[in-house]
């Protein structure tokens, strides 16, 4: 929708800023990690998806919204041992995301989406939003593309268990449609979980248990059980099923913006109020 220059609020002068906060935007905050994705895609891809799907989101939308610069370090201990990946503790996320968001609070913004990007925040965004709700009465929403695409691509593979998983499908087509340039497909390979140590991984946390047909819970890191770091088949990916993931996942984002902005609003918890806290420059 936006008669803004940009939807990006981090290329908003200070007055374009004071001057959108009246007009009660969603502010849509990109979360993301540093992590491994393969031997073929960028270590800062949850962080490059977050923001592609939240700027075209919010140029697609009716509703008034713009983009905060993202909160680019998470949670990822569990790729830990990859070089590329730099994971933060949980408690310095939470800390960092609850500063966030209150000091956009002061300023009278009233309206949040979370567009996190990565498994591993999924708690510590749940945990500082409820916290938010409790202090503030918002009520904040979250959209996870790299998870939306898990689930709204499955008609598109004939093979959605071998082509599926992390640093594989649907990721590596949705990169290949967003950034070709940084896919390096003479890298690319395939990869599945392996016997470490006795136990047989049907993911990084779960494992066969024998005469069970459900699986058990032991935390292994994604090295001792996937050493490149690939849990599928990249082989299948090509940038026209990556065009079919912006359609669906931009989409569904631009729907679930435009139908949070209607059912936010005129509720009272979401009106800016009178006295904003803007702290104006000394003249």
């Amino acid at each position: 929708m936006s008669e803004l220059r940009t939807v990006e609020l981090g290329r908003l002068s200070w007055e374009e800023v004071a001057e959108l906060i009246p007009r009660n935007p969603i502010v849509l905050l990109p979360i993301g990690t540093v992590e491994q994705h393969g031997p073929h895609l960028p270590v800062n891809a949850d962080n490059m998806v977050a923001h592609f799907v939240a700027t075209r989101a919010a140029e697609q939308a009716k509703a008034l919204a713009v983009v905060a610069p993202g909160i680019n370090y998470g949670c990822s201990a569990v790729f830990s041992h990859f070089p590329g990946t730099y994971s933060i503790r949980p408690e310095t996320l939470a800390q960092y995301l609850r500063d966030v968001c209150n000091a956009f609070i002061a300023q009278g913004f009233r309206r949040f989406i979370f567009v996190n990007n990565h498994g591993g925040n999924e708690g510590v965004c749940e945990q500082v939003a409820r916290e938010l709700k409790a202090a503030h009465g918002l009520v904040i929403g979250n959209i996870y593309p790299w998870f939306l695409g898990y689930n709204l691509m499955r008609d598109t593979y004939e093979d959605v268990e071998k082509a599926y998983g992390h640093g594989a499908e649907p990721e590596t087509s949705a990169m290949m449609a967003m950034f070709p340039e940084d896919v390096v497909k003479e890298r690319m390979a395939s990869g599945t979980y392996q016997t470490f140590a006795g136990w047989e991984p049907v993911g990084y946390s779960k494992v066969k248990v024998p005469g069970q047909s459900y699986p058990g819970t032991v935390y292994l890191d994604s090295d001792e059980v996937a050493p490149n770091g690939v849990t599928g088949d990249p082989s299948v990916a090509s940038a026209e099923r990556g065009q079919i993931w912006i359609e669906r996942i931009v989409g569904f984002a631009v729907a679930f913006i435009d139908h949070f902005d209607a059912l936010t609003a005129n509720a009272d918890w979401a009106q800016v109020p009178a006295e904003t806290g803007i702290v104006k420059p000394r003249q």
